[in-house]
């Protein structure tokens, strides 16, 4: 099965997002990459835990982009099962910890399932879907039936 979606956000500017889950051999490659007119990144590996590119117009802007690389001599885990959560929640606990709003939290996971969600919507549909949605997976029963 493999999934492409086209995003128009509010400024105009147009996202793609890909994504397959029949890769041979299993578990080859994760990417995620951001290209823009000011710059690009790509973060891949097996546990999305390399960054591959980090190019800015303005390198300044950025810092010193030695310091952006995610410990490039490690070996991917065997597999990503179990290791992708850890980070995040230490950093939700130290967020309580230290009276502070933790990197990912509630709002910010509920938009990014809205997009999938209005995604799923599309596929049924076959027609463009605004945000916010309200589509609900109990609507996607029986849709990738053979």
């Amino acid at each position: 099965m493999y999934t492409v979606a086209l995003i128009e956000f509010a400024s105009g500017a147009v996202g793609i997002i890909e994504g397959t889950a029949d890769v041979y051999p299993t578990n080859l490659n994760e990417t995620l990459s951001l290209f823009g007119q000011a710059g690009s990144v790509v973060i891949g590996g097996l546990a999305v835990n390399k960054i591959e590119t980090w190019r800015f117009a303005d390198a300044q802007a950025v810092g010193d982009t030695e310091d952006m690389v995610l410990n490039p001599s490690e070996k991917d885990p065997p597999t990503v099962y179990g290791f992708g959560h850890a980070a995040l929640f230490r950093d939700f606990v130290d967020a309580i910890d230290q009276n502070r709003e933790p990197l990912v939290f509630g709002a910010r996971g509920k938009k990014a399932l809205e997009i999938i969600l209005a995604i799923y919507q599309s596929q049924k549909t076959g027609q463009p879907v605004d945000l916010p949605c309200s589509f609900s997976t109990e609507k996607m029963k029986g849709i990738f039936m053979s």
